[in-house]
């Protein structure tokens, strides 16, 4: 789906807000608008991550005019008057917002099998969904007064079709994915790009660091093809090589086989994990 030009207004008084800043994505996201010359806020769970994190900002990007850090975990839901608070009482505007916070299983498994299973529901749907909403309710209308506004939500190529042994993880991506592509048919006309971003695996703390490859990029390359799509696509896989893989299986196999395939071929492949994962626990991956 195409979008429109977006155009970047970075600027002393310009902010870009970007939550879980501080490893992966979100870190080359806060970089990469750091670079660019906006006011960055920076918001993740680790005090001393943030610390470390803005000073090598600071450092590294000289055109960045202010780094402003708060130390929030985005797995309850009564943080947001906080973050409301701060947000306005910013010096300037907020132009960019990243939704790039979020938590994934430890290792797949069967939704009945969860670990921790009444706390892990509560967190994830926090972190993955209200996170999202919350954050965009509060910024936009900002956005929507001037008439001009970025948000980029970082959702997952596992919003393309069912996961087994990651339901509740693929359905709030999907959710993610919804709610980006909606909200920017409402907005676009307000001057307001709303882009939806489905990378398939990254080299990141969330995967587990996987070496780096062709279909695997680093955070600054991904982000670094990301944002060149910002205003031209609203819903984005970011990278080339992940385009490539989501041609394949959203058109050639969901259109001429059928979606199932997907989700069974997904089934098999997180059945395959979780058994790995047992094994190296010692355990019957039957139980």
């Amino acid at each position: 789906m195409l979008g429109f030009s977006a155009k970047w207004r970075p600027g002393s008084d310009s902010w870009a807000v970007i939550t879980g800043s501080t490893d992966g994505i979100g870190l080359a996201y806060a970089k990469a608008m750091a670079k660019k010359g906006y006011c960055v806020f920076l918001l993740s769970r680790n005090q001393q991550k943030l610390d470390k994190v803005k000073a090598d900002i600071l450092n590294e990007f000289p055109k960045c005019p202010q780094v402003k850090i708060m130390a929030v975990d985005f797995t309850l839901d009564t943080i947001y008057k906080r973050i409301s608070d701060e947000i306005h009482a910013l010096n300037g505007h907020v132009h960019v917002l990243v939704n790039n916070v979020g938590m994934a299983y430890k290792y797949p498994e069967y939704f009945t099998k969860i670990p921790n299973s009444d706390q892990f529901i509560s967190n994830i749907l926090n972190c993955n969904i209200l996170s999202v909403t919350r954050m965009t309710h509060i910024i936009l209308p900002i956005m929507e007064a001037r008439r001009s506004g970025i948000i980029i939500n970082v959702a997952s190529y596992s919003a393309l079709f069912p996961t087994p042994f990651l339901a509740i993880y693929s359905a709030s991506k999907i959710y993610m994915d919804y709610f980006s592509r909606a909200l920017h048919s409402e907005y676009s006309d307000r001057g307001i790009v709303v882009q939806s971003v489905l990378p398939y695996y990254v080299s990141t703390n969330m995967i587990r660091n996987p070496r780096i490859s062709f279909m695997i990029p680093s955070p600054d390359q991904f982000v670094h093809s990301a944002l060149k799509t910002v205003g031209v696509e609203t819903r984005t896989y970011g990278y080339f090589a992940h385009n490539v893989l989501a041609f394949f299986q959203s058109f050639i196999v969901k259109f001429i086989i059928g979606n199932n395939l997907n989700t069974k071929i997904a089934y098999f492949r997180m059945k395959r994990l979780r058994k790995g994962c047992y094994k190296r626990k010692g355990l019957s991956h039957y139980v």
